[in-house]
């Protein structure tokens, strides 16, 4: 591996570090990526300078985020990069959800407490160290606990859904020893808040393997144990999108989108996102989804025809889809300007020639609009 490989902005951070006098080392993600030829903007230093250092030696250079301190971590951007540093640690009683830390500069005590063999891959200028042959199961697209995958997930159930997120993107098979402890353990999952859910399930969704990981996840009884409902993995071979959402409530059709909703600690908009998906019918007219999502409603057309067998080609034909942007021209003191009375009746016009107008793939002009409400005015 050579260095220049990583971006310079990571590399200026980890030698301050270094010339500091302490150890620091490149880990993760960013150097397992980088081994695969997979690419990466994600960067993570492990190092022996405690959280107090690191703010004293870059606080007056540098924008930081302190949020992760009592874990160790100080976030660091230098000319928008950043780039997160941590403390070498080890985890003290963790229960399944939560675990004390302490600090340590042994970096193969703070290698342990990784969940996979191949997320404890370590780097700077001295080369790579890799105390669990990461390096052999990246080759082999294998995906390992470290360690005893019982003990491990039961430090942290969340590790169940990080072993199929990371399965489906790294593995071309399941590891039996991970997958049967996974799914051993899989009341824990019943504890982890919707958000942590939510992050790594997202994240699995469009991994290579996914279809191989959705089977096994439903063969255990998994989804039910996470969602309450059994996959229609079929829908997750049809679906052409690329949002998670939309491949999720696919993927649970017999689930209510409230229930949904609590469960990944969905925000409103996500919420809103998800109901007007649900309320797309055979013959919906994507000119009303695209005045309201624009581009964005093109993922709606992809829900449609893998939830109804539909050819979406014929939708993306229509013309509308070129009109940037589409704004209703009209407003209701045009309305009075051409002689119709205030009140109710107002809005009635508006909206005959908002639907007008729609129909006519939003294309006619204010004065366009201006001569349908005149006509209709007139009869």
């Amino acid at each position: 591996m050579k260095q220049f490989l990583f971006d310079d902005r990571a590399k200026h951070i980890l030698q301050k570090l270094q010339q500091a006098g302490f150890n620091g080392w490149f880990v993760g993600g960013c150097v397992r990526d980088l081994l695969i030829g997979k690419s990466f903007t994600d960067y993570d230093i492990a190092t022996t300078a405690h959280p107090a250092d690191i703010i004293s030696f870059f606080q007056k250079k540098f924008e930081l985020d302190l949020k992760g301190q009592k874990f160790g971590c100080v976030r660091v951007n230098y000319e928008n990069l950043w780039i997160e540093i941590t403390t070498l640690r080890k985890d003290v009683n963790p229960d399944g959800r939560h675990t004390n830390i302490t600090f340590t500069t042994d970096i193969a005590e703070d290698a342990k407490r990784r969940d996979f063999t191949i997320n404890a891959l370590y780097w700077n200028e001295a080369g790579i160290v890799d105390f669990f042959d990461g390096q052999k199961d990246i080759e082999q697209h294998v995906v390992k606990f470290i360690g005893n995958a019982n003990d491990r997930v039961q430090e942290d159930y969340l590790r169940i859904l990080r072993f199929f997120r990371f399965s489906s993107i790294y593995a071309n098979e399941l590891s039996r020893e991970g997958l049967k402890a996974c799914a051993d353990h899989q009341e824990g999952l019943r504890y982890l808040s919707g958000n942590r859910v939510w992050s790594e399930w997202s994240k699995m969704l469009f991994g290579q393997n996914i279809l191989k990981v959705l089977k096994a996840i439903e063969a255990n009884n998994i989804d039910s144990t996470l969602f309450g409902g059994k996959l229609n993995i079929e829908s997750c071979k049809i679906y052409k999108g690329s949002d998670p959402l939309l491949l999720t409530i696919l993927l649970l059709p017999t689930i209510h989108i409230e229930h949904l909703v609590h469960r990944l600690s969905l925000n409103q908009s996500q919420q809103e996102w998800l109901e007007s998906a649900s309320a797309l019918t055979i013959d919906h007219d994507f000119r009303l989804s695209y005045l309201q999502y624009a581009e964005s409603a093109k993922e709606l057309v992809l829900y449609w025809a893998c939830k109804y067998n539909k050819n979406a080609d014929e939708i993306f034909t229509q013309t509308f889809w070129g009109i940037p942007n589409p704004v209703f021209p009209l407003a209701g003191k045009d309305i009075l300007k051409l002689g119709c009375q205030p009140g109710p009746i107002v809005g009635n016009y508006l909206q005959r020639a908002h639907q007008w107008w729609v129909k006519n793939n939003f294309s006619p002009s204010h004065q366009d609009c201006l001569c349908y409400v005149e006509s209709i005015l007139n009869k």
